[in-house]
């Protein structure tokens, strides 16, 4: 049985692997692929039994999202400061360690 541990970086795992652009691709596969990355990531945070982490990695999820569509076109500065003190945050919440070592 996997431990909440595991289940985390599983988890950020495939958050870090998910094909954000999919939908710029000309092949089908990419949106399959897309889709089942993220059915994947909900089905695994869904197991983990600690509610505050289940939020905090449902929120790293969409402010991934969201950085990755404000910055799509060129570069965001304002986009980027405020994703990377957000996930920071999260992280925290999520890892604890991670906060220590930023």
């Amino acid at each position: 049985m996997a431990t909440t541990a595991n289940k985390i970086e599983k988890a950020l795992s495939i958050l870090s692997q998910h094909d954000w652009y999919w939908m710029m691709s000309e092949s089908n596969s990419a949106y399959g692929y897309a889709c089942g990355s993220m059915r994947a990531f909900v089905e695994l945070v869904a197991t983990i039994e600690d509610s505050t982490i289940v939020k905090a990695l449902r929120d790293l999820w969409t402010a991934t999202y969201e950085y990755v569509h404000a910055t799509m076109w060129g570069s965001n500065e304002a986009a980027k400061a405020e994703f990377n003190a957000k996930e920071a945050e999260l992280m925290a919440v999520i890892k604890p360690t991670y906060a220590v070592a930023a």
